[in-house]
């Protein structure tokens, strides 16, 4: 009883440090730098670039200024308590920092130097030096060996690379600073949006548990990701997910699963990998969603955060040609999901709007017509049957590619002609998106649309044609595994009912 008692203390005390952590009122960076090649100006220019809503001061006993805001010569200077401090000087001086940060009030501390428990026998030293002298003044820290936090209703991208996501209502815990933040801006591309972001580096301190722990509790939170290589209390973190997913979802994607990637994510971040086996049982009890690409880590969560849940495994399949039609109801077949047939009522209904020769079953194959407010009415009538509770679109999304109007700067056509033919054509794809969204939003059904991938790469113009409230793939193995993840999750929360 007593230890329950001392674990629910110390969760609350985590609490409250990691809430300050994303909600910080005023913030530091030591170690802010004029150098351009140094991470304490690259850091303090990600944060001045993404508009951190509170206060932020720089920290260097050189002084100076950087864009404009000048930098201090120690925390004392500042004449202010803050809530957090970023560290970026070497390994070395790190634990000199936590006497001063104490007498500003910081409760929290990025430590974003490599060199300690990840490096050597000597780091790992070095590391535990950095911790006591955290814990004598009371302060926290995230790291080290950490690419810092993300955090969208303060816009504070206190980050190592210069990424901006886009706000949204992901929370995602990273072993990884780099895949973590290439996700992030990968994200913003295919508008997937953040509610906060941190990689954990060595856990040294903080921990998986205490961010699940927040990710719970917080109200921008709908759906959270983690990559994970081990967890430094693995019981903690199951007892966390058995109850937080029965609220919010937990997708997870665990690496180091053999021998030898155990052993890189020793050296990597100083995680204890642990057997494949253990683990995926884990993730099982704690009804947690295994991605098994970096892909389906955003695939999953997209859907996740942006499609209601099926009510069974029955699927109807939308198909420009026949051909995408046959090889999505395979994947659905293996996947475990219904093809059921297409009942007559919608078999008449389509009939007045495709040519005699379309295929009048499950799925739906369009035949090939480039009218494409026909594609929307089929997608309707499909979409509207009680028979199929998810719908896969195939072809008509990005239907400007699929028609091959890129053109290439060799070709003598008429550029006023091709450019007219691209936004008709553009201009009735995002009708389509339209209706994708306003039919997934009226029918509480899952509509997940497949399209060409685009040949432009201009994410701005991508995510304003298609929207960033529908999930789009680019191609049916993609879509066929999210409605697959989605049935499950679904199967998962009415079997805790």
């Amino acid at each position: 009883m007593r230890s329950n008692r001392r674990e629910a203390e110390l969760a609350a005390k985590s609490s409250d440090v990691t809430r300050t952590l994303f909600n910080p009122r005023r913030m530091a960076v030591v170690g802010a730098s004029t150098n351009l090649g140094k991470w304490g100006h690259i850091v303090a220019t990600n944060i001045i670039r993404g508009s951190y809503s509170g206060e932020l001061f720089l920290i260097n006993p050189s002084g100076g200024e950087i864009h404009g805001i000048p930098i201090h010569r120690s925390l004392d200077e500042i004449g202010k308590d803050i809530d957090l401090a970023m560290v970026t000087i070497p390994a070395q001086q790190v634990e000199q920092v936590f006497e001063d940060c104490s007498r500003v009030g910081a409760k929290v501390v990025i430590a974003i130097s490599g060199g300690f428990s990840e490096s050597s026998s000597e780091g790992r030293a070095l590391e535990e030096r950095m911790i006591r002298a955290a814990a004598t003044h009371g302060i926290r820290v995230v790291g080290p060996n950490t690419m810092g936090i993300y955090s969208a209703p303060l816009s504070l991208s206190a980050l190592m690379p210069p990424v901006l996501p886009q706000p949204g209502h992901i929370a995602f815990a990273a072993q990884s600073g780099n895949l973590g933040t290439q996700l992030l801006g990968w994200g913003s591309y295919r508008g997937i949006g953040f509610s906060r972001f941190v990689c954990v580096g060595n856990e040294s301190d903080l921990d998986f548990a205490d961010y699940l722990e927040y990710f719970a509790e917080d109200s921008e939170t709908t759906v959270i990701l983690l990559y994970v290589e081990g967890f430094k209390r693995p019981r903690r973190v199951l007892e966390l997910a058995e109850r937080i997913s029965l609220e919010k979802p937990i997708v997870i994607y665990k690496a180091g699963t053999t021998p030898v990637g155990q052993k890189a994510a020793a050296s990597h971040s100083a995680a204890m990998a642990g057997s494949a086996e253990i683990y995926g049982g884990m993730i099982r009890q704690g009804g947690m969603i295994r991605a098994e690409t970096t892909e389906e880590m955003l695939d999953f969560c997209d859907a996740l955060a942006k499609m209601p849940l099926p009510k069974s495994h029955s699927v109807g399949i939308l198909s420009w040609g026949g051909g995408w039609g046959v090889i999505a109801t395979d994947l659905c077949e293996r996947a475990g999901l219904d093809v059921l047939p297409l009942p007559g009522h919608a078999i008449e209904d389509i009939g007045r709007v495709l040519p005699d020769y379309w295929s009048k079953g499950n799925p739906v194959d369009m035949v090939g017509i480039v009218d494409l407010d026909a594609h929307t009415r089929c997608l309707e009538i499909l979409s509207s049957c009680a028979e199929y509770d998810s719908v896969i679109s195939l072809g008509t999304i990005n239907a400007a590619t699929a028609f091959g109007l890129a053109q290439r700067e060799s070709e003598k056509l008429d550029k006023k002609l091709i450019e007219a033919q691209r936004q008709y054509i553009e201009m009735k794809a995002s009708q389509f998106a339209r209706k994708v969204l306003d039919l997934t939003q009226s029918l509480q059904k899952p509509i997940l649309a497949v399209g060409m991938p685009e040949r432009e790469q201009d994410p701005a113009k991508g995510i304003e044609r298609l929207g960033s409230k529908i999930c789009t793939y680019t191609n049916p193995e993609r879509a066929v595994r999210v409605a697959e993840m989605l049935v499950h999750r679904a199967e998962y929360l009415r079997s805790r009912q």
